[in-house]
This record gives C-alpha cells, sequence and structure tokens, in this order.
C-alpha cells in the first residue's frame, strides 16, 4: 500500500528521510519529493511542500494525483490552545481538522463556510464538507493524545487572538485543541480523493506565546517523526 508523507518544512523532515535512507527523486514544481533509497522499493514518497494552506492543498493534490497513494499522513509541530507547558513535546494525533479563519469574520463573530452555504468538497460517497475535515488517527505503538486540530492562516500571535480562534468551534473537552497551518489542507485534498487522512504533530508551543524561549521545535519535531516510523 503506498503512502505519501506531507509536512511544511525540512526540518520536520530530517530524521523521517535519515532513518529510511531516502533519496531525493525529484521536484514537483518546488516541492522536495523523497523516496526511499531502494529503487523497488516505492511504497512510501515524503515531500517537503512549505509552509500554509496554499502550499499544503497544492502538494497534497499533486502528490495525490501522481503518485496515487491509498494513504495520506501529515507530520509536523503544532501549537495547544488548551494545555500548558507539561504538554509541550507530546505527540497528538488528529480526529477532525478545521479550518479555522476561512469564512467570514465580522469582527465580533465568524460565519463558516457552512453558513455561508459555500461547500469546499463534495465527494461522491459522503456528505459535503464545508470547515470540518474528518482526519483517521494514528494507530502507533501506543494510544496517543487525541487533538482537534485548527488549521489557520495567520498563527496566533497574542492569547487574546488565541482565544479568539479557539471559541469559535465546539469541541470535545477530554481532546487537546491544537494550532496548526497545514492539516485541514492536506485532508481536505484527501477527502476529495477518497483516501483516509492521518494527522501526527507534537505540541512545540503555547500559541499565543511568542516567547521562543518557550518553545521546543527540535524537540517536537523529533518527536512525531518518531512516532510516524512507528505507524509505517
Amino acid at each position: 500500500m503506498k503512502k505519501l508523507v506531507i509536512a511544511a518544512t525540512e526540518f520536520e523532515l530530517t530524521m523521517l528521510t535519515k532513518s529510511l535512507q531516502c533519496r531525493e527523486e525529484s521536484r514537483l514544481f518546488d516541492f522536495t519529493v523523497y523516496q526511499t533509497d531502494s529503487p523497488a522499493d516505492d511504497s512510501l514518497v515524503i515531500m517537503s511542500c512549505g509552509a500554509g494552506i496554499a502550499n499544503a492543498a497544492a502538494a497534497a493534490a499533486a502528490g495525490i494525483a501522481l503518485y496515487r497513494p491509498a494513504h495520506v499522513f501529515n507530520i509536523g509541530v503544532c501549537g495547544v490552545y488548551n494545555g500548558s507547558m507539561e504538554e509541550i513535546g507530546q505527540v497528538v494525533t488528529g480526529t477532525r481538522a478545521l479550518f479555522a479563519d476561512t469564512g467570514v469574520d465580522t469582527g465580533t463573530d465568524f460565519q463558516s463556510m457552512q453558513t455561508l452555504n459555500l461547500p469546499l468538497a463534495r465527494p461522491v460517497s459522503g456528505e459535503t464538507v464545508f470547515n470540518d475535515i474528518q482526519l483517521h488517527p494514528a494507530q502507533g505503538s501506543h494510544e496517543l493524545k487525541s487533538a482537534l486540530f485548527l488549521t489557520v492562516a495567520a498563527c496566533s500571535g497574542s492569547m487574546q487572538r488565541a482565544n479568539l480562534i479557539s471559541n469559535r468551534f465546539d469541541f470535545d473537552s477530554q481532546e487537546l485543541l491544537c494550532e496548526d497551518m497545514e492539516s485541514a489542507a492536506v485532508g481536505l485534498m484527501a477527502c476529495k480523493a477518497g483516501i483516509p487522512c492521518t494527522v501526527i504533530r507534537a505540541i512545540s508551543n503555547i500559541c499565543g506565546d511568542r516567547d521562543y524561549s518557550n518553545w521546543k521545535l527540535s524537540e517536537a519535531a523529533q518527536a512525531a517523526q518518531t512516532e510516524l516510523l512507528k505507524c509505517l
């Protein structure tokens, strides 16, 4: 079963490509594509897409169309809204990913794509998709903490902004609420193709906290890759 792994940046993939002895195979537009070192083993394709919703959607669409994977994985780091410093470094897997700022922001409230009746996808089988993308939680070496990912175009630069975004949607209080810039976009393309999407990320920071001395980007990136290796 061919699998496609997509991450925004190279540092979120370095350990993975080294562990699997991958080679840089080609460039798809300006996305870097890796495959395992054995030409006979083409069951895994890894792509570095660049940050943000547009890059993630474009890479996922191109990768799915070209390589025909049966499963797509999105990997990387994320912030957490409803956690504490103790959650930093923890690996989570997504149950859903929401386009958190796609719609109409009036300044006093937020109108989703469903309110506007502007669907983002109309799958041949399944319900019409608006902001909310269903994901397939990872089946790794142990039970991971579940997360609901809010995918944004602009990350929270203050606690006020983080509180505004995180209060837009209802969520299960048992789940961690996390922020990223790609997972819903990758999930949307997988949904359009009718294949499962699994998001594995590790928490690097508290949303709204811009004191980088509190962040653990490298540790989180390595933790997410370690967990993905177990899933693969």
